[in-house]
């Protein structure tokens, strides 16, 4: 389930389709082509256990359409009775549906025989089976159960219930988990009680249910949304419809109401199905410790619960708490762990090699630069005061020590310039690179396999790799279509395909600040949109993340992308900083990070009689380096920009945004230092190629809104020193950014298109 985009603003520094290609190997590398990666390692069968049941899907012999439904339905609802006796384990219908495509034999939809039943039974370590046949003759439907010995191959028994009426096919499974059994149900339990009376309403739940398992995630809300409506009291339809939009839409508030409808409806539900419901909950309510605890129970009570493992492994990587050790502010650690949270996807994976998202954090962890968190409110238990962590490595084990932020990021840089010395960016994508291609072994056509794999190679500066998986990948959900659409967005300005990457922007999200958008698309489309030279998504994103902000501040963060991506400051900036200056709205330092991106990237702008904070001690080298534009002295210019220059290997550590070297650059110009500032400009250009599109600077400012700015100024310094297809190229990619910019943008647009022609270029 994805991380919801935290709503508060932080105003604080963060570091934060067409055929294959030609002569390119199967793993998207050119060759020679090495030998392709192993898949996991054949998994032996675990021993039998007797008090283990597994219930396949029922066929339907008399091939009636109206009880189609009851195949896959049959295996939900024998699960749901089987498992309210307590002395025995039944395999849930999900890892049902799992062990079906592992097998396979079972794949395809092909009637199943016997011995393809005891062949997933065993590859359940199930020892007893129920395999079963619905029949309709006239108005009557026979469903008839017949259990086998896993062992032995014998049947055991055969159990038969018959209805007329439609409305009673739920409550048949009832009797027969009696029958099956052969023994009393425990004290107490109903037995056919799903949650729902109403055929209607379990055929849609059933149906999203098998959306929900091949991951077609707006298929799946579609069905759940039906089951609601036809019966709101239905508490599994509620469950999945949460399930969905963690992964679909996370800070969509009906999540959370789908959740808590769920758990007061769960009653009647078997224990561990409420467990399940509970952990959820916890989840939708950020409570993730709690979900933790609850997860860790279903698992000590049953070490093959797959689907305890993967959601074990979702709350480690999501907990944003970092604690105070013993007693020392100093001293911090996250709660959550993105070592246990790798290791419970890869047992969850063990069990269940088709279990194929529990690879998608173990990517997620790997690939990002660092963890994210805070430190809780004592009373509360909220999150108070932002704290991150860079992503570095110990021999095998993942390292995030938070720091808060509070010193301009100060802390924070000295532990991404440590892991960039270490090389520990590198080791992490080579162990995400590994992951990738056991996905991709694991399931050659899957989107999402497709897509980490793509999304890994741009991330590694290989956009050639990027496409040829990427070009594969149709994503399912409006926030992976969204993440996807930016992937490839970003594909194609790498390989400089300007007027493709517009199209595809414009066909999938329409004219700037149209749409009805969630946070999660709002996030992303406000990083793709930005590069472009279009603020109305960033306004949006402003507009939602600091409602109810004084007037004179939101008008500030919409002007701050703005300048930051190379629009010439306005007396109404200026004039805002002024303000803010006078009546903060908290301690200088808040004020200091809060106007940080504007007061950096304007520096070179100023006069010095309008900068409102000349004497910033501020230990962030670029306020410094601002600081001491506004000064007017050449010498503590000089001094700030090599102290700045020590920083840029934290600044710029492989996969963040190489955007401080622009800074670098105009350092050095102010202080005529042609020289150094080209060579900067060409690092920068060595780093775009792995550069993130969408990474957040600092609130509201992105990465890839200074790309165009990094370009104009690289041309301009090329065609200064006579580099004339070094400029021609820049110039062409400031007009293929901004072409369609807002027009504050344009006269660089202009300016370019005028360089061209002077360079003769066509």
């Amino acid at each position: 389930m994805r991380l919801a985009v935290h709503s508060a603003v932080v105003l604080t520094a963060l570091v934060a389709v067409g055929g294959p290609l030609r002569a390119q190997c199967p793993d998207g590398t050119p060759p020679p082509c090495r030998a392709r990666a192993a898949g996991p390692a054949a998994r032996a069968n675990p021993p039998l256990d007797e008090r283990t049941w597994i219930v396949l899907p029922f066929q339907n012999l008399s091939r009636a359409q109206d009880i189609e439904w009851l195949r896959d339905a049959s295996v939900n609802l024998l699960y749901l009775d089987l498992s309210r006796w307590q002395d025995i384990r039944v395999i849930d219908d999900e890892r049902v549906a799992d062990l079906m495509r592992e097998v396979a034999a079972a794949r395809g939809g092909a009637e199943l025989t016997l011995q393809t039943g005891l062949a997933v039974a065993r590859r359940a370590g199930a020892g007893k089976l129920v395999m079963g046949d619905l029949l309709k003759v006239g108005s009557r439907t026979q469903v008839i159960a017949k259990v086998f010995d896993v062992r032995t191959g014998q049947r055991m028994r055969t159990v038969r219930e018959e209805t007329a009426f439609a409305d009673s096919l739920m409550g048949i499974f009832g009797r027969l988990a009696r029958g099956i059994l052969d023994v009393a149900p425990p004290a107490g339990v109903t037995l056919g009680a799903v949650g729902t009376s109403r055929v209607d309403a379990y055929q849609a739940y059933a149906a999203g249910v098998t959306a929900l398992n091949a991951w077609r995630l707006t298929e799946a809300r579609q069905h759940f949304t039906r089951a609601i409506a036809l019966d709101s009291t239905f508490a599994l339809a509620h469950y999945k419809q949460a399930l969905v939009l963690g992964w679909d839409a996370p800070t969509d508030r009906s999540r959370r109401t789908h959740a808590e409808t769920a758990a007061r409806l769960a009653t009647s539900l078997p224990a561990r199905e409420r467990a399940l419901v509970a952990g959820l909950l916890a989840q939708a309510r950020n409570q993730w410790g709690e979900a933790c605890e609850t997860y860790q129970r279903l698992i000590r009570a049953d070490s093959g619960d797959v689907e305890a493992w993967y959601n074990y492994g979702e709350c480690q990587f999501h907990d944003p708490i970092a604690l105070i050790v013993g007693g020392d502010s100093s001293r911090m650690q996250f709660r959550g762990s993105y070592n246990a949270s790798i290791g419970a996807f890869q047992r969850a994976l063990e069990l269940d090699p088709s279990n194929h998202l529990a690879f998608q954090h173990i990517q997620d962890a790997l690939v990002g630069l660092g963890r994210g968190g805070c430190l809780p409110n004592p009373t509360s238990g909220e999150c108070q005061i932002a704290v991150q962590g860079a992503l570095t490595r110990e021999a095998d084990s993942l390292v995030t020590i938070p720091v808060q932020l509070d010193d301009g990021g100060v802390a924070l840089r000295r532990q991404l310039d440590a892991a960039a010395r270490a090389g520990a960016r590198e080791a992490n994508l080579r162990e995400a690179q590994r992951f990738a291609r056991l996905w991709l072994a694991a399931a050659p056509t899957e989107p999402r396999a497709l897509i980490a794999n793509g999304r890994l190679w741009l991330r590694l500066g290989r956009s050639d790799s990027a496409e040829f998986y990427l070009a594969r990948a149709t994503p399912d959900g409006s926030f992976e279509r969204s993440r996807s659409a930016s992937d490839r967005v970003e594909l194609h300005l790498k390989r400089e395909r300007f007027a493709d990457a517009r199209r595809l922007l414009d066909s999938l999200y329409g004219a700037p600040g149209q749409g009805a958008w969630s946070n999660e698309v709002i996030f992303v489309r406000a990083g793709v949109e930005a590069a472009f030279g279009r603020f109305a998504a960033v306004d949006t994103l402003v507009s939602r993340n600091i409602r109810g902000a004084p007037p004179h501040v939101t008008q500030y963060f919409r002007l701050m992308p703005r300048v930051a991506a190379g629009m010439p400051i306005p007396d109404t900036m200026v004039a805002l900083e002024r303000q803010l200056a006078a009546n903060p709205p908290g301690s200088r330092t808040q004020i200091f990070a809060g106007i940080a991106p504007a007061l950096v990237w304007t520096a070179r702008q100023r006069r010095t009689d309008q900068w409102p904070l000349t004497d910033s001690a501020s230990s962030d080298p670029a306020l410094r380096l601002a600081a001491a534009y506004a000064s007017g002295d050449t010498a503590r210019l000089r001094a700030a920009t090599t102290a700045f220059d020590e920083a840029l290997p934290g600044l710029t550590a492989q996969g963040t945004s190489p955007a401080a070297l622009i800074l670098s650059a105009e350092a050095h110009l102010a202080l005529a230092d042609t020289n150094l500032a080209s060579q900067r400009m060409a690092r920068f250009e060595e780093l775009w190629a792995s550069a993130p599109l969408t990474e957040l600077t600092q609130f509201p400012v992105y990465s890839g809104s200074h790309w165009a700015r990094a370009f104009l100024l690289s041309a301009d310094l090329a065609a200064a020193r006579g580099q004339r297809d070094i400029a021609i190229r820049g110039y062409r990619r400031v007009v293929g950014l901004w072409e369609g910019a807002d027009p504050e943008f344009q006269p660089a647009v202009a300016r370019a298109r005028q360089a061209l022609v002077t360079l003769g270029a066509n």
